[in-house]
């Protein structure tokens, strides 16, 4: 039987041990957390020296006034419901992805990451979180 992400997202310390193990074997993914809609962390890792933490309390928040005007843009432009949003700097890339109404997933990439390889990583982070191999 596969739990359901609804399931592991209610124990964070399970959430973060999977985000961790997801980081490690993503090889483009730096970090990544889930956060709440509302801007609050649940759970984060990441695969290099950064203290994720960090990154996850400043970066939860933004993610959800991200997502939220993301959705509105979406909404006003008629093109449905908003599946990520994207930013792409001269150091890496960030995309914030909705997995459900109330529950956002941040990954973050290095340097040489483009917006195609961090979407692929993403999308894998993502399979491992909704089906944990417990």
């Amino acid at each position: 039987m596969t739990r359901r992400l609804e399931l592991a997202l209610t124990e964070p310390e399970k959430v973060a041990r999977l985000l961790a193990e997801a980081c490690e074997s993503v090889d483009d993914a730096a970090y990544a957390f889930v956060a709440s809609r509302d801007g609050l962390v649940v759970a984060s890792a990441t695969a290099d020296t950064t203290p994720e933490d960090a990154v996850a309390l400043r970066g939860s928040a933004l993610a959800a006034a991200a997502v939220g005007i993301g959705d509105h843009f979406a909404a006003l432009s008629a093109h449905g419901r908003l599946q990520s949003t994207f930013f792409e700097s001269d150091r890496g890339c960030v995309g914030i992805f909705p997995l459900s109404s109330a529950v956002l997933l941040v990954v973050g990439s290095g340097q040489s990451v483009n917006l195609g390889r961090l979407t692929a990583a993403a999308k894998r982070i993502i399979a491992l979180l909704q089906a944990p191999k417990d």
